[in-house]
Order: structure tokens, then C-alpha cells, then sequence
């Protein structure tokens, strides 16, 4: 299965800033060949903010500030790439979010994935959600859909 448009959890936009990210069997060669496979990649600005809270916890900061903004420059000028702000459907949708007992953070990036239907995440409450509007996939479950699982052992 080929999906038009995907939307990422801050885990899958780290490795757009050059951080690791520590997903069992997760490669950058085939999380490249993900990412250029579908037609729109959709984040969060929150997911952006919550990478570089993350990258100034690494040492070398002005490496890691140089790298970030490299890849910052890129993503936001990559047509493909659609980076979603806080508007009020958002908004509307986080709020019936709140009773599911998600993170602030989690809440809002559902809340903005329900425009595309897909989230592709680690994190195991939201993989748990059940008829809520948008289909939550984790890494090992997106491959086997687009049959590319078997790549996984020679990258």
C-alpha cells in the first residue's frame, strides 16, 4: 500500500534535525526511501520545538545549533513538507482529546493529524487509540503495509 500523505510524530522529525532516534529496526536509508515514497509529509511546529529541546541536550552545541538549522532550512523550504501551526479546529479537536488522558503535547499532534488520518508514532497510547479519526501506525506496521519490511535486513 502506497500512502499519499503521512503525518509524523516528533520521533520520525527528529531525524530531519540529525538526531538518532531510538526505534527497534528503524534505518535512514529506508526511512529516506519512506519519506520520498509519499506525495506530503505533515509535523507539527510543536514536533520542531520539542526536537530542538531535545538537540541542546547533546553536547558540542554549536555543531549540534548548525546541523539543526541546516535541517530546519530544508524542511521548511521542501514543498513536499506541510508544517502545521495551532489553528482553532486544532484546538476544537485537543479538546476532545483531553478526556483520553494524553500528554499536552500528544494531544496536539493528534488533534492536527486528524486533517490527514494517518500518524506515524511510538508512542504506545496513541498506537492504543481506537475510532477516533485518525489511524495511529508505528514503524514495524508502516513498512508491512507499503511491503517494504523485508528491505529492513540489508540496510
Amino acid at each position: 500500500m502506497k500512502f499519499r500523505e503521512l503525518y509524523l510524530d516528533t520521533t520520525y522529525v527528529m531525524p530531519f534535525f540529525y538526531l538518532d532516534i531510538d526505534v527497534k529496526g528503524f534505518s535512514r536509508t529506508v526511512y529516506k526511501e519512506v519519506i520520498k515514497s509519499v506525495e506530503r509529509i505533515h509535523l507539527s511546529e510543536i514536533s520542531i520545538i520539542e526536537a530542538k529541546a531535545k538537540s541542546l541536550k547533546i553536547g558540542n552545541r554549536s555543531k549540534v545549533n548548525k546541523k539543526f538549522n541546516e535541517g530546519l532550512s530544508v524542511v521548511s523550504a521542501d514543498e513536499k513538507v506541510v508544517i502545521h501551526g495551532y489553528r482553532a479546529m486544532d484546538d476544537k479537536k485537543f479538546n476532545e482529546f483531553q478526556i483520553l488522558g494524553l500528554s499536552f503535547f500528544d494531544a496536539v499532534i493528534l488533534a492536527q493529524s486528524c486533517t490527514v488520518g494517518i500518524l506515524l508514532t511510538e508512542d504506545s497510547k496513541l498506537l492504543h487509540l481506537k475510532d477516533i479519526g485518525v489511524k495511529t501506525i508505528n514503524w514495524d506496521a508502516l513498512l508491512r503495509e507499503m511491503g517494504i519490511e523485508d528491505k529492513l535486513a540489508f540496510s
